[in-house]
């Protein structure tokens, strides 16, 4: 199973276990909601998933990681209570609440989120003290004498016994009480977030020609070396960091996140000759540069390399281009709907679209006062408002001098041209988009390169709202891509 796969599991495993009958009582019983365990090499994203989770369902997340915990801080520690018993009073041993139970009473409070996920980070390396505790956990969700409170649910994650020296092997009575996901390092999906995230376009680009270099761990003369999905991300992070500071990046930089050097030294050489065609193409080819001068772009490359620096360029732009499409076509939209709307509830008088325009703006106020707009939409609304009250200016100077033609048809006429505008953008990004696929199958044998060049697109939301409607040769590697998948 890949990481995203067990993503959608642990979402419909949430909202199973989560789920309520007509009395409010859970479908699922607490003692038959097993624990979910992750079980899978490091630094493939199983802590980054658990938050995304969280982000996108809503579902509190309370996280730790037991190397860290005693049995103390675990179950709680002991403290003597005197006790009744048959009319004898007897010394008694109690424990106070477990840190890890009174935290997420503590989470509640302070969120007012009354059900989510306890993540157990490197499970199965536990003290042999700890052992008993977690089986007990895993059994019934109680830590010492205390439960968990109702409405959360145990994710916990380890890795193999191969990868971590410190690991206990799990035996068949804890596993018969989970519900147990083994995972795997896959880079066709790791790709699709790493074009969502912003992952270092040379690095992007390297692991489409070496695939087999994203996740390594092997023992050779050099001893232990490693290179992991955490490596890769981390690296693109100082990359980034280092670029805009114009630091020198040395190999030595690439082996202290990518600690194999076989594939250090072979990404170093990549990154150097990667960058050096990419700063020479931006030279040549800006991002302001004429459409008409794209098709000098279509040459025969001499390597891999310069294909893939000259197509980064080239992405890039692309991407730029459709970031500003989209956020005119959103901007155009709403302004659209507002002129509707000042068509049907406006005369032809000025104190009425005054009263129109106060009454917009006194409501998104209010709106953003009360936290009903993220900055995102507050800013579209306010552009759209701007834009309109621009239009209604020009208006009132273009029929300064003459008899007042009606408003409605001078701003049916302004969006009319705008939308055509940017339909011409919109071509604009569809030809680049095209020479981009030119380049790239004149220049390359790299069937699964094109595929995961043809994911950055795919995964770049911006990118397939324009592409996703009139290109044959984004439409045609989509269709390539959905049969590789498949």
């Amino acid at each position: 199973m890949n990481i995203q796969d067990a993503k959608k599991e642990i979402i419909r495993t949430f909202y199973a276990y989560t789920r309520k009958n007509d009395k409010g009582e859970y479908c699922i019983p607490t003692e038959k909601q097993r624990p979910i365990l992750l079980i899978g090499p490091p630094g493939i994203g199983k802590t980054a998933i658990m938050k995304q989770i969280s982000e996108e369902t809503g579902a509190g997340l309370v996280a730790y990681s037991m190397t860290h915990h005693t049995r103390q801080s675990a179950i709680g520690l002991p403290f003597i209570s005197e006790k009744s018993f048959q009319g004898k009073t007897f010394s008694v041993t109690e424990y106070t609440m477990s840190e890890i139970v009174a935290s997420l009473y503590t989470y509640m409070e302070e969120t007012q989120i009354t059900e989510g996920i306890l993540f157990l980070d490197e499970i199965n390396c536990v003290s042999e003290t700890l052992t008993p505790v977690m089986l007990q956990l895993l059994q019934n969700k109680i830590f010492g004498t205390h439960p968990l409170p109702p409405g959360w649910i145990i994710a916990a994650a380890g890795n193999p016994p191969e990868y971590n020296k410190s690991v206990r092997e799990l035996d068949i009575v804890t596993l018969d009480r989970v519900k147990n996901m083994e995972i795997s390092a896959d880079l066709s999906i790791w790709q699709q977030y790493a074009s969502r995230h912003g992952i270092h376009s040379a690095i992007r680009s390297y692991l489409s020609v070496y695939p087999d270099h994203f996740y390594r761990i092997e023992n050779n003369s050099h001893g232990q070396q490693f290179v992991t999905a955490r490596g890769w991300e981390d690296l693109s992070v100082i990359l980034c960091t280092y670029e805009e500071m114009e630091e020198i990046i040395s190999e030595d930089l690439i082996l202290q996140y990518l600690q194999h050097q076989e594939i250090a030294h072979s990404f170093f050489l990549f990154y150097d000759l990667f960058m050096h065609f990419t700063n020479q193409l931006a030279k040549d080819f800006p991002p302001a540069q004429s459409m008409t001068d794209l098709p000098s772009f279509h040459l025969k490359m001499n390597s891999s390399v310069e294909c893939l620096a000259a197509a980064s360029v080239m992405f890039r732009q692309i991407q730029a281009m459709s970031i500003a499409w989209n956020q005119k076509l959103r901007s155009w939209q709403r302004e659209k709907e507002l002129t509707d709307l000042m068509a049907s509830q406006c005369s032809e008088d000025d104190s009425s679209l005054n009263d129109f325009f106060r009454q917009k703006r006194q409501a998104l106020d209010i709106r953003q006062e009360h936290g009903l707009l993220s900055w995102e939409d507050h800013f579209f609304e306010e552009n759209a408002l701007r834009s309109l009250e621009n239009r209604m200016v020009s208006w009132y100077k273009t029929t300064a001098d003459t008899p007042r033609s009606s408003w409605t048809a001078f701003l049916s006429e302004q969006l009319s041209h705008q939308q055509e505008y940017l339909n011409k953008e919109k071509e604009d990004i569809l030809h680049l988009t095209d020479k981009y696929y030119e380049l790239l199958e004149s220049s390359s044998d790299s069937t699964a390169g094109l595929l995961f060049l043809t994911s950055d697109l795919a995964g770049d939301d911006n990118c397939s709202r324009v592409l996703s409607h009139g290109n044959s040769m984004y439409d045609k590697w989509c269709v390539r891509l959905l049969e590789q998948t498949i």
